[in-house]
């Protein structure tokens, strides 16, 4: 196929409003949601009422007052960083949260300049542009929809050139929930993750190769 992947990445992204003072390593720790030595060893960027960043061997959190993110770049450990944000707002449930993302990030290598063309041949045609552009070439496409199999979530999927691997392909894969209109604070985002945590990480390494397979 002469495609790679040289790395997964997986993050959980919420909207609403947080206090990011409280989102600490010890207060994490302390909660039973990591080891006692994860929060000592945490990494830590920053912490103060505006904004919380800290980073441990195996996920990064940073905490606005609008938005908390959740990283991993450790496929061994993505059932953990849903187990770690439910575990945050089962413990904090009058938290107003209005979104949830799950995200997926994949980087793959090519072969070769030619099948890193091929691709973006593929997906974004050049016969449409070569009346306007000379030499054009795919620099970002997003396309957007629902999943076929289930209606929840908006789906976007992002294909641009990796920053890291050249010449590589980055695909990102976003799908957002919205809380149901009845209820503005935390307590169904532990039913949403349950529900589709695993679907949609699925759907995100499925979509990703079939796309980088159409070289």
């Amino acid at each position: 196929m002469g495609v790679t992947l040289e790395h997964d990445g997986a993050s959980v992204v919420l909207l609403g409003s947080f206090n990011p003072a409280i989102f600490q390593p010890a207060w994490i720790g302390a909660q039973g949601l990591i080891r006692p030595e994860e929060a000592k060893n945490a990494e830590i960027r920053t912490i103060q009422p505006e904004i919380a960043d800290f980073a441990t061997e195996w996920f990064q959190l940073q905490v606005l007052q609008n938005r908390l993110q959740i990283v991993s770049a450790d496929p061994r450990h993505y059932s953990a960083l849903r187990d770690l944000c439910s575990g945050l707002f089962a413990i904090l449930p009058h938290t107003p949260i209005s979104k949830i993302g799950l995200n997926r990030n994949f980087h793959y290598s090519m072969q070769s300049q030619d099948t890193w063309h091929a691709l973006g041949h593929r997906l974004a045609p050049k016969q449409h542009w070569n009346n306007h552009l000379r030499d054009p070439g795919l620099r970002s496409m997003v396309m957007e929809g629902r999943r076929k199999d289930i209606d929840a979530g908006l789906v976007k999927i992002k294909v641009e050139p990796s920053t890291t691997m050249k010449p590589g392909i980055l695909v990102e894969i976003n799908v957002e929930f919205s809380s149901p209109a009845e209820i503005h604070e935390a307590q169904w985002v532990r039913a949403c993750l349950d529900e589709n945590w695993n679907p949609v990480m699925d759907f995100a390494e499925t979509t990703a190769l079939d796309i980088v397979r159409l070289v």
